[in-house]
Protein backbone atom coordinates (compact mmCIF):
# COMPACT_ATOMS: atom_id res chain seq x y z
CA UNK A 1 0.00 0.00 0.00
CA UNK A 2 1.45 3.46 -1.07
CA UNK A 3 1.71 6.56 1.54
CA UNK A 4 -1.37 8.32 -0.23
CA UNK A 5 -3.46 5.28 0.66
CA UNK A 6 -2.25 4.78 4.16
CA UNK A 7 -2.46 8.63 4.94
CA UNK A 8 -6.37 8.69 3.32
CA UNK A 9 -7.55 5.61 5.77
CA UNK A 10 -4.97 7.03 8.55
CA UNK A 11 -7.46 10.06 7.81
CA UNK A 12 -10.45 8.80 8.07
CA UNK A 13 -9.68 7.33 11.94
CA UNK A 14 -8.04 10.82 12.96
CA UNK A 15 -11.80 12.13 11.68
CA UNK A 16 -13.61 9.80 13.67
CA UNK A 17 -10.98 9.92 16.88
CA UNK A 18 -11.10 13.80 17.19
CA UNK A 19 -14.51 14.76 16.20
CA UNK A 20 -17.09 12.28 15.59
CA UNK A 21 -16.40 9.11 18.14
CA UNK A 22 -19.88 9.55 19.80
CA UNK A 23 -21.48 11.23 17.27
CA UNK A 24 -25.19 10.50 17.03
CA UNK A 25 -24.16 7.14 19.59
CA UNK A 26 -26.09 6.56 22.69
CA UNK A 27 -24.35 7.82 25.89
CA UNK A 28 -21.14 5.72 26.26
CA UNK A 29 -20.90 4.55 23.10
CA UNK A 30 -18.28 5.00 21.09
CA UNK A 31 -17.21 4.33 17.20
CA UNK A 32 -13.93 3.75 18.29
CA UNK A 33 -16.00 0.70 20.56
CA UNK A 34 -18.23 -0.56 17.25
CA UNK A 35 -14.40 -0.90 15.47
CA UNK A 36 -12.93 -3.31 17.78
CA UNK A 37 -13.99 -6.42 15.10
CA UNK A 38 -11.61 -4.20 12.11
CA UNK A 39 -8.45 -3.81 14.91
CA UNK A 40 -8.55 -6.89 15.61
CA UNK A 41 -8.31 -7.94 12.23
CA UNK A 42 -5.51 -5.63 11.36
CA UNK A 43 -3.44 -7.15 14.09
CA UNK A 44 -3.98 -10.61 12.87
CA UNK A 45 -2.85 -9.37 9.43
CA UNK A 46 0.26 -7.77 11.09
CA UNK A 47 0.53 -10.96 13.69
CA UNK A 48 0.42 -8.71 16.73
CA UNK A 49 -2.90 -10.22 18.09
CA UNK A 50 -1.04 -11.92 20.53
CA UNK A 51 0.17 -8.75 22.23
CA UNK A 52 -3.66 -8.07 23.96
CA UNK A 53 -3.50 -11.54 25.55
CA UNK A 54 0.04 -10.90 26.76
CA UNK A 55 -1.04 -7.37 28.08
CA UNK A 56 -4.58 -8.18 29.20
CA UNK A 57 -3.08 -10.68 31.67
CA UNK A 58 -2.57 -7.68 33.82
CA UNK A 59 -6.40 -7.08 33.67
CA UNK A 60 -7.16 -10.93 34.56
CA UNK A 61 -4.79 -11.25 37.55
CA UNK A 62 -7.38 -8.89 39.92
CA UNK A 63 -10.27 -11.67 38.79
CA UNK A 64 -10.37 -14.06 40.80
CA UNK A 65 -9.85 -11.99 43.96
CA UNK A 66 -12.88 -9.68 42.95
CA UNK A 67 -14.61 -12.15 42.23
CA UNK A 68 -14.49 -13.89 45.42
CA UNK A 69 -14.59 -10.44 47.67
CA UNK A 70 -18.41 -10.43 45.90
CA UNK A 71 -19.36 -8.67 42.08
CA UNK A 72 -22.39 -7.98 40.26
CA UNK A 73 -21.98 -10.55 37.04
CA UNK A 74 -23.76 -8.50 34.39
CA UNK A 75 -22.27 -5.06 35.21
CA UNK A 76 -18.67 -6.92 35.81
CA UNK A 77 -18.86 -8.89 32.90
CA UNK A 78 -19.30 -6.15 30.43
CA UNK A 79 -17.18 -3.42 31.93
CA UNK A 80 -14.38 -6.07 31.34
CA UNK A 81 -15.29 -6.23 27.62
CA UNK A 82 -15.13 -2.47 27.43
CA UNK A 83 -11.65 -2.59 29.40
CA UNK A 84 -10.92 -5.35 26.43
CA UNK A 85 -12.00 -2.74 23.78
CA UNK A 86 -9.93 -0.06 24.90
CA UNK A 87 -6.70 -2.44 25.02
CA UNK A 88 -7.51 -3.65 21.73
CA UNK A 89 -8.03 0.37 21.13
CA UNK A 90 -4.43 1.24 22.53
CA UNK A 91 -2.15 -1.82 20.76
CA UNK A 92 -3.55 -1.27 17.72
CA UNK A 93 -3.21 2.44 17.96
CA UNK A 94 0.52 1.77 18.96
CA UNK A 95 1.67 -0.33 16.39
CA UNK A 96 -0.40 2.17 13.42
CA UNK A 97 1.32 5.21 14.81
CA UNK A 98 4.87 3.76 15.30
CA UNK A 99 4.56 2.14 11.85
CA UNK A 100 3.63 5.36 9.68
CA UNK A 101 5.71 8.04 11.76
CA UNK A 102 6.44 9.57 8.87
CA UNK A 103 2.73 10.83 7.80
CA UNK A 104 1.85 12.01 11.42
CA UNK A 105 2.68 15.62 10.96
CA UNK A 106 0.48 15.67 7.48
CA UNK A 107 -2.32 13.84 9.55
CA UNK A 108 -2.08 16.22 11.96
CA UNK A 109 -2.15 19.55 9.86
CA UNK A 110 -5.22 18.58 8.10
CA UNK A 111 -7.00 17.84 11.91
CA UNK A 112 -6.13 21.47 12.62
CA UNK A 113 -7.49 22.52 9.49
CA UNK A 114 -10.47 20.69 10.03
CA UNK A 115 -10.74 21.66 13.51
CA UNK A 116 -10.61 25.09 12.68
CA UNK A 117 -13.33 24.60 9.96
CA UNK A 118 -15.73 23.66 13.00
CA UNK A 119 -14.49 26.23 15.70
CA UNK A 120 -15.39 28.82 12.91
CA UNK A 121 -18.83 27.34 12.15
CA UNK A 122 -19.48 27.20 16.09
CA UNK A 123 -18.30 30.79 16.46
CA UNK A 124 -20.96 31.36 13.69
CA UNK A 125 -23.83 29.59 15.41
CA UNK A 126 -22.66 30.68 18.92
CA UNK A 127 -25.79 33.59 19.27
CA UNK A 128 -28.92 31.14 17.96
CA UNK A 129 -29.94 29.20 21.45
CA UNK A 130 -31.53 26.83 19.29
CA UNK A 131 -28.43 25.20 17.59
CA UNK A 132 -25.88 26.19 19.99
CA UNK A 133 -25.74 23.12 22.52
CA UNK A 134 -24.53 20.84 18.69
CA UNK A 135 -21.61 22.42 19.28
CA UNK A 136 -21.04 24.27 22.89
CA UNK A 137 -21.35 23.01 26.48
CA UNK A 138 -23.97 25.04 28.25
CA UNK A 139 -23.42 24.06 31.88
CA UNK A 140 -22.45 26.73 34.25
CA UNK A 141 -18.56 26.74 34.92
CA UNK A 142 -18.78 27.15 38.65
CA UNK A 143 -21.32 27.94 41.48
CA UNK A 144 -22.45 31.68 41.47
CA UNK A 145 -21.21 32.40 37.66
CA UNK A 146 -23.63 32.82 34.92
CA UNK A 147 -23.67 30.48 32.19
CA UNK A 148 -21.05 30.69 29.43
CA UNK A 149 -21.05 28.57 26.83
CA UNK A 150 -17.69 26.71 26.13
CA UNK A 151 -16.15 24.94 22.89
CA UNK A 152 -17.23 21.35 22.47
CA UNK A 153 -17.72 20.82 19.12
CA UNK A 154 -19.54 17.36 18.40
CA UNK A 155 -17.73 16.01 21.60
CA UNK A 156 -20.04 15.18 25.46
CA UNK A 157 -17.71 17.95 27.02
CA UNK A 158 -15.47 21.24 26.80
CA UNK A 159 -12.95 19.49 28.87
CA UNK A 160 -12.78 16.22 26.70
CA UNK A 161 -12.91 18.28 23.51
CA UNK A 162 -9.13 20.05 24.91
CA UNK A 163 -7.81 17.13 25.93
CA UNK A 164 -8.60 15.00 22.43
CA UNK A 165 -7.15 17.78 20.57
CA UNK A 166 -4.08 18.59 23.26
CA UNK A 167 -1.51 16.75 20.71
CA UNK A 168 -2.32 18.91 17.91
CA UNK A 169 -2.69 22.10 19.40
CA UNK A 170 0.81 21.27 21.66
CA UNK A 171 2.96 20.47 18.30
CA UNK A 172 1.90 23.07 16.64
CA UNK A 173 2.56 25.72 19.35
CA UNK A 174 6.23 24.10 19.54
CA UNK A 175 6.34 24.67 15.89
CA UNK A 176 5.46 28.40 16.03
CA UNK A 177 7.66 28.67 18.93
CA UNK A 178 10.66 27.01 17.60
CA UNK A 179 10.25 29.01 14.42
CA UNK A 180 9.48 26.77 12.44
CA UNK A 181 6.30 27.40 10.86
CA UNK A 182 5.51 29.64 7.80
CA UNK A 183 1.97 30.93 8.91
CA UNK A 184 2.66 31.68 12.31
CA UNK A 185 0.36 33.88 13.66
CA UNK A 186 -2.35 31.83 11.66
CA UNK A 187 -1.20 28.61 13.36
CA UNK A 188 -1.05 30.20 16.88
CA UNK A 189 -4.41 31.33 17.11
CA UNK A 190 -5.75 28.18 15.54
CA UNK A 191 -4.94 26.55 18.58
CA UNK A 192 -4.72 28.91 21.04
CA UNK A 193 -8.08 29.94 20.30
CA UNK A 194 -9.82 26.74 21.03
CA UNK A 195 -8.24 26.64 23.79
CA UNK A 196 -9.34 29.30 25.20
CA UNK A 197 -13.23 28.68 24.10
CA UNK A 198 -13.27 25.33 25.77
CA UNK A 199 -12.40 27.28 29.54
CA UNK A 200 -10.96 23.72 30.49
CA UNK A 201 -9.09 24.86 34.12
CA UNK A 202 -7.82 21.26 33.99
CA UNK A 203 -7.01 21.37 30.50
CA UNK A 204 -5.11 24.50 30.75
CA UNK A 205 -3.60 24.18 34.34
CA UNK A 206 -1.79 20.93 33.32
CA UNK A 207 -0.56 22.33 29.89
CA UNK A 208 0.96 25.29 31.79
CA UNK A 209 2.82 23.60 33.87
CA UNK A 210 4.07 20.99 31.50
CA UNK A 211 5.15 24.02 29.45
CA UNK A 212 7.07 25.48 32.10
CA UNK A 213 8.51 22.37 33.46
CA UNK A 214 9.89 21.33 29.74
CA UNK A 215 11.08 24.80 29.36
CA UNK A 216 12.97 24.91 32.30
CA UNK A 217 14.44 21.94 32.66
CA UNK A 218 15.85 21.89 28.84
CA UNK A 219 16.54 25.70 29.13
CA UNK A 220 20.12 25.03 27.76
CA UNK A 221 19.16 22.95 24.86
CA UNK A 222 16.06 24.41 23.70
CA UNK A 223 16.20 26.88 20.65
CA UNK A 224 16.43 30.71 21.36
CA UNK A 225 13.06 31.76 19.44
CA UNK A 226 11.26 29.49 22.05
CA UNK A 227 13.73 31.23 24.93
CA UNK A 228 12.02 34.65 24.13
CA UNK A 229 8.76 33.14 23.92
CA UNK A 230 8.85 32.09 27.12
CA UNK A 231 10.49 34.88 27.80
CA UNK A 232 7.66 37.66 26.47
CA UNK A 233 4.87 35.31 27.47
CA UNK A 234 5.76 35.23 30.49
CA UNK A 235 5.77 39.04 30.86
CA UNK A 236 3.09 39.54 29.14
CA UNK A 237 0.90 36.89 31.22
CA UNK A 238 1.91 38.17 34.52
CA UNK A 239 1.13 41.88 33.58
CA UNK A 240 -1.83 41.19 31.82
CA UNK A 241 -3.27 38.84 35.19
CA UNK A 242 -2.13 42.05 36.83
CA UNK A 243 -4.31 44.70 34.65
CA UNK A 244 -7.27 42.43 34.79
CA UNK A 245 -7.09 42.26 38.40
CA UNK A 246 -7.34 45.58 38.52
CA UNK A 247 -9.60 46.43 36.00
CA UNK A 248 -12.24 43.40 36.49
CA UNK A 249 -11.17 41.44 39.90
CA UNK A 250 -14.75 39.75 39.55
CA UNK A 251 -14.02 38.05 35.77
CA UNK A 252 -14.93 34.62 35.25
CA UNK A 253 -11.40 33.06 35.14
CA UNK A 254 -10.81 34.82 38.59
CA UNK A 255 -14.18 34.00 40.30
CA UNK A 256 -13.73 30.10 39.64
CA UNK A 257 -10.27 30.63 40.88
CA UNK A 258 -11.49 31.74 43.93
CA UNK A 259 -14.31 28.79 44.32
CA UNK A 260 -11.46 26.23 43.95
CA UNK A 261 -9.14 27.48 46.35
CA UNK A 262 -11.71 28.45 48.75
CA UNK A 263 -13.60 24.53 48.29
CA UNK A 264 -16.96 26.07 46.59
CA UNK A 265 -15.90 24.44 43.20
CA UNK A 266 -18.10 21.28 43.14
CA UNK A 267 -16.23 20.44 39.77
CA UNK A 268 -12.66 20.77 41.33
CA UNK A 269 -13.83 19.46 44.93
CA UNK A 270 -14.76 16.47 43.20
CA UNK A 271 -12.47 15.91 41.12
CA UNK A 272 -9.31 16.70 43.10
CA UNK A 273 -10.43 15.58 46.62
CA UNK A 274 -13.44 13.73 47.06
CA UNK A 275 -12.75 11.38 44.17
CA UNK A 276 -9.92 10.08 46.11
CA UNK A 277 -11.77 10.10 49.42
CA UNK A 278 -14.57 8.25 48.03
CA UNK A 279 -11.81 5.53 46.31
CA UNK A 280 -10.46 4.88 49.61
CA UNK A 281 -13.09 4.44 51.50
CA UNK A 282 -14.36 1.80 48.77
CA UNK A 283 -11.57 -0.41 48.73
CA UNK A 284 -11.44 -0.20 52.35
CA UNK A 285 -14.98 -1.49 52.70
CA UNK A 286 -14.53 -4.15 50.13
CA UNK A 287 -10.56 -4.86 48.54
CA UNK A 288 -7.89 -2.96 49.30
CA UNK A 289 -5.32 -4.56 46.99
CA UNK A 290 -7.65 -5.56 44.08
CA UNK A 291 -9.98 -2.92 44.51
CA UNK A 292 -14.19 -3.37 43.46
CA UNK A 293 -13.70 -4.82 40.25
CA UNK A 294 -15.14 -3.11 36.89
CA UNK A 295 -18.62 -2.19 36.53
CA UNK A 296 -18.76 -2.55 40.35
CA UNK A 297 -18.93 1.32 41.47
CA UNK A 298 -22.25 2.10 40.47
CA UNK A 299 -23.75 -0.90 42.43
CA UNK A 300 -21.77 -0.20 45.71
CA UNK A 301 -22.04 3.70 45.25
CA UNK A 302 -25.52 4.24 46.39
CA UNK A 303 -25.37 2.65 49.75
CA UNK A 304 -22.00 4.17 50.36
CA UNK A 305 -22.93 7.29 50.13
CA UNK A 306 -26.29 7.03 52.00
CA UNK A 307 -24.86 4.92 54.86
CA UNK A 308 -21.33 5.58 55.04
CA UNK A 309 -21.62 9.58 54.40
CA UNK A 310 -25.10 9.45 55.89
CA UNK A 311 -26.11 11.56 52.83
CA UNK A 312 -29.85 11.99 52.64
CA UNK A 313 -29.88 14.13 49.23
CA UNK A 314 -30.32 13.54 45.87
CA UNK A 315 -27.96 11.34 44.23
CA UNK A 316 -27.03 10.56 40.53
CA UNK A 317 -29.02 7.60 39.22
CA UNK A 318 -25.53 6.40 38.07
CA UNK A 319 -22.57 7.54 40.35
CA UNK A 320 -19.22 7.83 39.07
CA UNK A 321 -15.45 8.57 39.63
CA UNK A 322 -14.03 11.66 37.92
CA UNK A 323 -10.44 10.71 38.03
CA UNK A 324 -8.64 8.69 36.41
CA UNK A 325 -6.42 7.14 39.01
CA UNK A 326 -8.85 7.84 41.74
CA UNK A 327 -11.19 5.49 39.84
CA UNK A 328 -8.09 3.09 38.92
CA UNK A 329 -7.52 3.03 42.74
CA UNK A 330 -11.07 1.78 43.57
CA UNK A 331 -11.64 -0.36 40.77
CA UNK A 332 -8.29 -2.17 40.65
CA UNK A 333 -6.88 -1.04 44.07
CA UNK A 334 -3.33 -0.69 45.22
CA UNK A 335 -2.28 -3.62 42.75
CA UNK A 336 -3.92 -1.27 39.54
CA UNK A 337 -2.89 2.56 40.89
CA UNK A 338 0.74 0.85 40.91
CA UNK A 339 0.85 -1.06 38.28
CA UNK A 340 -0.06 2.24 35.75
CA UNK A 341 2.24 4.28 37.46
CA UNK A 342 4.71 1.98 37.04
CA UNK A 343 4.17 1.21 33.58
CA UNK A 344 4.02 4.66 32.68
CA UNK A 345 7.49 5.65 34.32
CA UNK A 346 9.01 2.44 32.51
CA UNK A 347 7.99 3.52 29.35
CA UNK A 348 8.99 7.19 29.60
CA UNK A 349 13.14 5.99 30.59
CA UNK A 350 12.59 2.69 27.55
CA UNK A 351 11.59 5.05 24.79
CA UNK A 352 13.39 7.83 25.85
CA UNK A 353 11.09 10.42 26.06
CA UNK A 354 13.21 12.82 28.16
CA UNK A 355 15.55 13.25 24.36
CA UNK A 356 12.57 14.76 23.09
CA UNK A 357 10.83 18.36 24.22
CA UNK A 358 7.24 17.41 22.71
CA UNK A 359 7.02 13.99 24.05
CA UNK A 360 8.02 15.35 27.60
CA UNK A 361 5.92 18.08 27.31
CA UNK A 362 2.86 15.97 26.88
CA UNK A 363 3.98 13.37 28.68
CA UNK A 364 4.11 15.33 31.86
CA UNK A 365 0.44 17.18 30.85
CA UNK A 366 -0.94 13.80 30.81
CA UNK A 367 0.81 12.48 33.91
CA UNK A 368 -0.71 15.18 35.80
CA UNK A 369 -4.23 15.51 34.07
CA UNK A 370 -4.84 11.75 35.17
CA UNK A 371 -4.63 12.97 38.79
CA UNK A 372 -7.32 16.00 38.33
CA UNK A 373 -10.35 14.10 36.19
CA UNK A 374 -10.59 11.70 32.75
CA UNK A 375 -11.68 8.15 33.53
CA UNK A 376 -9.75 4.58 32.99
CA UNK A 377 -11.44 4.19 29.71
CA UNK A 378 -11.15 7.30 28.16
CA UNK A 379 -10.02 7.26 25.12
CA UNK A 380 -8.69 10.85 24.64
CA UNK A 381 -6.77 10.01 27.59
CA UNK A 382 -5.65 6.76 26.14
CA UNK A 383 -4.68 8.20 22.70
CA UNK A 384 -2.37 10.73 24.63
CA UNK A 385 -0.43 7.97 26.32
CA UNK A 386 0.00 6.21 23.25
CA UNK A 387 1.26 9.50 21.25
CA UNK A 388 3.45 10.30 23.85
CA UNK A 389 4.95 5.81 23.22
CA UNK A 390 4.74 5.89 19.92
CA UNK A 391 5.33 8.75 18.21
CA UNK A 392 8.60 10.53 17.80
CA UNK A 393 8.94 14.39 15.85
CA UNK A 394 12.51 14.82 15.11
CA UNK A 395 12.58 18.45 15.26
CA UNK A 396 11.87 18.62 18.86
CA UNK A 397 14.90 15.74 19.46
CA UNK A 398 18.05 16.77 20.97
CA UNK A 399 20.59 15.19 19.19
CA UNK A 400 23.48 13.14 21.23
CA UNK A 401 26.28 15.96 20.89
CA UNK A 402 23.87 18.09 22.79
CA UNK A 403 22.90 15.80 25.73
Amino acid sequence: MTDENKYRQLLIYAIIYFFLNSFLLPHGMLYTTILTPVMVYYLVKIQKLRMVFIWGILLLIPIPFQVITGVEAKSFLISNIILATCLTFMITSFYLLSDNAHIISRLFRKVLIINTFFVAVAIMILPFEAVRSTMWYDIPITVGLELIPRLKLFTYEASYYSLIMMPVFLYYLLRVFYGIEKHKVLIFLATIIPLLFSLSFGVLGAILIAGITGVVVYWRLIPISLKRTAVYSSITLIALSGILYLVWPENPVYFRLDNIFSGTDTSAMGRLVYSFMFAKDIIIQNNILFGTGPGQIKILAHDMIINHYKYHGVVDEVVRIPNSMAEMLAIYGIYGFTVKLFLEIFFFVKYRIYRNLYSTILFIFIFIYQFTGSFITNVAELGIWIIVFGVRFSEFEFDNKTN
